[in-house]
C-alpha cells in the first residue's frame, strides 16, 4: 500500500514467512547448477520439498516449500513470499485464496510499512547468512506506485540470488509481490542495467 492510497481502501498483505532454516536451505540451492533444472528439482525433493514433477500445480508452480510457498520458473527458482492487493469485493474469493493455504496468512488493512517490513525481514535472513548483498540497487518507482523496487543481489558462483519486489502476474500486473529468486548469471557477467532488472528477475 502506498502513502497516496485512501485509508478506507480494503488492502491486504498475504504473507508466508521465510524462516532462518528455510533461508539456509535456499542458499544451498543457490550453489547448484540451475541450467540443469531436473537435477535441481531432485535436490529440492531430497530436501523434503514437495515437487510436482512434469505436472504443474494449480498456479503453475513446480514445487512447494515445507512452509507452504509456491515455487515457479523454468531454469530458475522463483518463490514469492508476500502479495499486496486491494480486496475488490468482486474478486474476494481470489484475493482470499492465499489465506486458505497452509503457512499463509492475510493481514487486513495493513499499515503502510507492512509490505516493506516483510521484504526487509527476508533480506535480513539472507544477510545474516551471506553478509551484505553484492549488489544493492534501486529502480525508479512505477507510475501510480509510490515506492521503489530495491534489488538485493548475492552472487553465488554462476548464479544470482535476489530478494526484491516485482509485478504480480496473478493480478495481471496491477499489484506487487515480494520474491526470492535464484537464476543463472555467470560470475564474470555484470548485473544487467537497472532498466533491465524487472524483466531479468522474472519467471
Amino acid at each position: 500500500m502506498t502513502d497516496t492510497e485512501e485509508e478506507g481502501d480494503p488492502w491486504i498483505v498475504a504473507a508466508c514467512p521465510v524462516t532462518p532454516e528455510l533461508a539456509a536451505r535456499i542458499v544451498e540451492f543457490a550453489d547448484r547448477d540451475w541450467d540443469d533444472h531436473e537435477a535441481c528439482e531432485r535436490a529440492l525433493a531430497e530436501a523434503g520439498w514437495d515437487t510436482t514433477g512434469e505436472d504443474v500445480g494449480g498456479f503453475e508452480e513446480w514445487a512447494h516449500s515445507p512452509a507452504g510457498h509456491h515455487v515457479y520458473g523454468s531454469g530458475c527458482f522463483f518463490m514469492p513470499f508476500a502479495y499486496e492487493y486491494v480486496l475488490d469485493p468482486d474478486e474476494e474469493a481470489r484475493c482470499e485464496h492465499w489465506a486458505t493455504l497452509p503457512g499463509w496468512k492475510n493481514i487486513a488493512q495493513p499499515s503502510v510499512d507492512t509490505f516493506d517490513g516483510q521484504l526487509e525481514a527476508v533480506v535480513d535472513q539472507f544477510t545474516s547468512l551471506l553478509g551484505p548483498p553484492d549488489h544493492d540497487v534501486t529502480h525508479d518507482s512505477r507510475p501510480a506506485f509510490n515506492h521503489h523496487w530495491r534489488y538485493r543481489v548475492w552472487r553465488r558462483g554462476d548464479n544470482a540470488l535476489v530478494v526484491a519486489p516485482g509485478l504480480d502476474g496473478f493480478s495481471y500486473s496491477q499489484f506487487e509481490h515480494l520474491f526470492v529468486q535464484i537464476r543463472p548469471l555467470p560470475a564474470t557477467a555484470p548485473l544487467p542495467d537497472l532498466d533491465e532488472l524487472p524483466e531479468f528477475f522474472t519467471w
